[in-house]
C-alpha cells in the first residue's frame, strides 16, 4: 500500500483557492483583512465593507457625508482591492447607508 507524503497546509489551501468557491471567499476575506490599508484609515473609519455579491463589493457608510466621500474614490478603491487580490476579484462597489441600529420596541400589552 502505497502512503501519501503529507502536505502542507499552506499548498492544500493555495489548491483550493484556485479550484473551489471555498477559494473565492477566501480571496475576498482579504477585502476585510486589508480594509484599512485599501480604503484608509479616515475612510475606514466610517465606511465598512458589508459582502461581495456577483463581484459587486457593498459598502456601507455611517452618513450620507461618507458615502459622498467613498464616491470620491470609488474607482480608486476598486483598482487596489483588484492590484491586491492579482485578478478582478470585485467589478463594481455599491455604496449604501448604514441602517442605524435600533431596538424593536414591543407595543404594550393590553391587560
Amino acid at each position: 500500500m502505497k502512503k501519501n507524503k503529507p502536505e502542507h497546509i499552506a499548498d492544500i489551501l493555495a489548491q483550493m483557492a484556485q479550484t473551489t468557491p471555498l477559494g473565492l471567499n477566501l480571496e475576498q476575506a482579504k477585502i476585510w483583512e486589508h480594509w484599512e490599508e485599501l480604503a484608509g484609515k479616515n475612510i475606514a473609519a466610517h465606511c465598512k465593507a458589508h459582502n461581495v455579491k456577483d463581484g459587486i463589493l457593498r459598502v456601507t457608510a455611517e452618513s450620507a457625508v461618507w458615502m459622498h466621500k467613498l464616491s470620491y474614490i470609488k474607482w480608486d478603491l476598486l483598482r487596489r482591492i483588484n492590484r491586491m487580490a492579482g485578478k478582478e476579484l470585485v467589478s463594481d462597489i455599491f455604496i449604501m447607508l448604514a441602517a442605524e441600529d435600533k431596538e424593536e420596541e414591543t407595543p404594550p400589552q393590553d391587560l
